[in-house]
């Protein structure tokens, strides 16, 4: 069964055909900024928490109203773990977002897909390969990283993530093969896990919403011994929910828990683990279209599978880590990750476009499929200051390992399904569940990749500074049928940033990524890898004493040596060769603000302008690339604090707007128009221990397609208005 039988067309109209499933596979800087990056969760938390409560403190004495006290996980001086480096967000010459804390509690964002509909410029697409697909710039997102260290996630029916173990989300966008290695010229999305507090603290909160939805989370953590050399932090979260369609649900059991120990003053060992549990009924087919692209306009509650569909993920990760700070300045980090999986799917759905005289055509489809994940990663890296012709400059150099492994195991009905499905007057329960026979498998397959990147920040001026950097990697993919190595490829980096104030500074870089190609030539060679080459010019400000990051990028990504069926050997049977020359286009702008304007508003703004097209295509030359990707997309966020009441009163407002799109599907083209969503938060601090919030998504209720994929099926209804009442306490 191909890609397209299991989870929809892919979005991504390469030229190069997919193939079976079961072939693919799956800060240095002064000693002080180092920490703050480092120790965000422990040392700034703590310090931000004494603060308040001291002004609380002073407050209640002198008979004023304050603020509740709101813990900020970084500032906008420090870096970010992806970066590696001290450098703030203005001083990275390529475009971030971080969504931290506060944010995803404010916009109720309890799941990566929340996160990612949140982001700016990205585009979410559910059911891509059996999982949800993010893309950026037109390139789907497959660059993922634990704190700095790549991770096996997003691949062929990867599981939902859960935030409440995570601090923060950081989101660069473009090429990013300097630290990561091989992937599209899309993004790195860095999921940066909670530490353990340096003082005890702990919260928990209950949430119910819409299609019986529940959800509770408890997070508890703290030194363990008197010094506080040994800490510890456990987080808990369950959600048990239902969905807008007639039939689905969900119940997901999350455990995380880390540890810290102060081997020295400057040394700290770090350790973890996370085990998640989901249990689903889920809906594989969506909804079809007439079979001349028309849209049949069924309800959105409409659910065409059968009432015995079942995807289940059982997911266990660990990791550890070593970081030591250097009286130099130098910091050294070592991390290992290591991740298990399986998961396991039984479903069938309605499957074909209706005819538009009939009313007939789609069928069930089905099958039974098991997945087993393996994964081993490791990141070392050293970074510090040094001195070079009377000035400071800032030297990175590391190493990082992934291997993976992925098997697919297959199996038919028995008897095969052949039911016709009536869409306006479909019963999920009046198809029995069949048979299964014995699943087979092609074997795993395993793909092991290793680099050794190295960057210097060279200080040129006090305003200029010049960032250069190259990375050797190293890739290769075996199989029970096929085995794949590619040379060693070098991908370089290069930016330039100056600073025309304290608070302004505009930048240019240049940036490579590579991806690995497993066609082959006429003549038994692998094709080159596709090289992503990533073109950003901008400018980045501090504003508001720091506390607000703005930006605005002009961007130009080329990915060329796509795949091409060989014009000069044409394909006989399943004999196919390739030839490594398509390439694509796509640029834009991007414009974001993020931060707090003032004590009582936090903004978040993006808006993202992008084109792509075909430069070099044997049957699109000229026409877009990512047709699904909308040209404009804008994501805002604020949250205000009520000066009413000893400002126990909040609101939030937020907008999620996008123009038109559309997907060509055999001779047929679909078509979503563009949509606005509007979001509200209203919250109220009953005291200092106690808050409730109400989170409406989807205010005015608009009926919409999130995502389109074929005439035949895999067209999803955007969610219709949705409201969440949560109750938090924090001690």
């Amino acid at each position: 069964m191909s890609h397209r039988d299991l989870g929809g067309q892919h979005p991504d109209r390469s030229r190069a055909p997919s193939s079976a499933l079961s072939t693919h596979p799956w800060a240095a800087g002064p000693r002080s900024a180092a920490a703050l990056l480092l120790c965000a969760q422990a040392g700034l938390a703590l310090a931000q928490a004494s603060d308040a409560a001291a002004l609380q403190n002073k407050a209640k004495e002198a008979g004023e109203s304050t603020l509740p006290s709101i813990t900020v996980t970084a500032s906008p001086d420090s870096g970010t773990s992806v970066s590696k480096l001290s450098q703030s967000v203005k001083e990275t010459p390529q475009s971030i977002t971080i969504i931290n804390q506060e944010r995803m509690q404010e916009q109720n964002l309890r799941s990566l897909d929340d996160v990612m509909q949140q982001s700016p410029g990205v585009t979410v697409q559910p059911f891509t390969l059996l999982t949800t697909g993010y893309y950026a710039r037109g390139f789907k997102i497959d660059a993922f990283e634990q704190d700095g260290v790549p991770i096996l996630m997003g691949n062929t029916a990867s599981p939902p993530q859960d935030m409440a173990m995570y601090e923060r989300v950081e989101i660069v966008r473009g090429a990013t093969g300097l630290l990561h290695g091989s992937g599209n010229p899309a993004a790195t999305v860095n999921l940066v896990p909670k530490r353990p507090q340096r003082s005890f603290a702990a919260n928990a909160s209950l949430g119910l919403g819409n299609w019986d939805r529940y959800r509770a989370e408890a997070d508890i953590g703290g030194p363990l011994n008197a010094s506080g050399s040994l800490r510890a932090r456990l987080v808990l979260s369950h959600e048990d929910r239902g969905y807008f369609y007639d039939v689905g649900e969900q119940q997901s059991t999350n455990l995380y828990s880390v540890g810290e120990l102060d081997l020295t003053r400057d040394t700290v060992l770090s350790f973890g683990l996370q085990k998640q549990r989901i249990r689903s009924v889920t809906n594989m087919s969506g909804v079809p279209f007439y079979a001349d692209g028309r849209d049949i306009g069924l309800p959105r509650s409409t659910y065409l599978d059968t009432a015995w569909d079942r995807f289940d993920w059982n997911t266990t990760r660990s990791f550890a880590g070593l970081e030591h700070h250097w009286d130099s300045g130098w910091q050294t980090k070592l991390t290992v990750n290591h991740l298990s999986g399986d998961s396991e799917l039984q479903y069938a759905g309605a499957n074909g476009a209706v005819n538009p005289q009939t009313g007939l055509g789609p069928k069930l489809t089905g099958g039974a499929y098991q997945f087993d994940n393996s994964q081993d990663s490791l990141d070392a890296f050293a970074s510090g200051p040094f001195h070079l012709l009377g000035r400071t400059h800032e030297l990175l150099l590391g190493a990082n390992y992934q291997k993976t492994s992925t098997e697919q195991r297959s199996a038919s009905f028995v008897p095969t399904l052949d039911v016709p499905v009536n869409v306006w007057d479909w019963d999920p329960y009046s198809a029995p569940k069949p048979a299964i026979g014995d699943y087979s498998s092609r074997g795993p397959t395993r793909t092991t990749q290793s680099g050794l990147y190295g960057m210097a920040r060279l200080s040129l001026s006090d305003p200029l500074k010049l960032i250069l950097g190259g990375r050797l990697s190293q890739w290769k993919q075996e199989s029970s049928t096929a085995s794949a190595k590619i040379d060693a490829q070098f991908t370089p980096y290069g930016g330039l940033v100056y600073a025309l104030t304290p608070q302004w500074s505009l930048y240019g870089s240049y940036a490579q990524i590579f991806q690995p190609q497993t066609q082959m030539t006429w003549a038994g060679d692998l094709l080159d890898p596709v090289e992503g080459t990533n073109y950003e010019a901008g400018i980045k400000g501090e504003l508001a004493e720091g506390r607000l990051n703005v930006s605005l990028a002009l961007f130009n990504i080329r990915q060329k040596n796509r795949a091409q069926s060989d014009p000069a050997h044409p394909c006989v049977g399943n004999a196919c060769y390739y030839i490594a020359s398509g390439e694509v286009e796509s640029q834009g702008l991007e414009a974001e603000a993020s931060g707090r304007i003032s004590r009582d508003l936090s903004l978040s703004a993006g808006y993202t302008f992008n084109t792509t097209k075909y430069l070099k295509d044997a049957s699109a030359e000229g026409q877009p690339f990512a047709r699904f990707a909308p040209k404009h997309i804008l994501r805002l966020w604020g949250n205000y604090q009520l000066p009413v009441d000893e400002r126990r009163w909040s609101l939030g407002l937020g907008v999620q707007a996008q123009s038109a799109y559309s997907v060509v599907s055999g001779a047929s083209t679909l078509r979503q128009g563009g949509y606005a969503l509007a979001n509200m938060r209203l919250g109220y601090r009953i005291n200092q221990q106690l808050s409730v919030a109400l989170n409406i998504n989807n205010l005015f209720d608009r009926s919409y397609y999130q995502s389109l994929s074929s005439t035949a099926w895999n067209n999803r209804y955007g969610e219709p208005r949705s409201a969440m009442l949560t109750l938090q306490a924090k001690y």
